[in-house]
């Protein structure tokens, strides 16, 4: 390997942090982590916190997906269930 490669390297690892295109980016990851240290939900399209609601809420979709879980269950226990006489 060629020795002087490592210090082309970090001449352009220089060279870059110099552009100053890296402040902004990691100013995007800490306001992220702050973010979700926090609780809340990082949107990376619209690049806002989103905060959580305090209590615990069950979403409309979750609940229909328990529901229709419990009503195929039942519909199968009876559709399976043995008449004995």
């Amino acid at each position: 390997m060629n020795k002087g490669i490592p210090y082309l390297l970090a001449a352009l690892v220089l060279l870059t942090w110099s552009a100053g295109w890296a402040e902004p980016v990691l100013a995007l990851f800490q306001h992220a982590q702050t973010c979700l240290a926090d609780g809340g939900d990082f949107d990376l399209l619209r690049l806002r916190c989103q905060p959580q609601p305090s209590g615990v809420c069950i979403g409309q979709a979750t609940l229909w997906f328990w529901l229709s879980g419990i009503v195929f269950a039942v519909v199968a226990l009876l559709g399976t269930r043995r008449r004995t006489r």
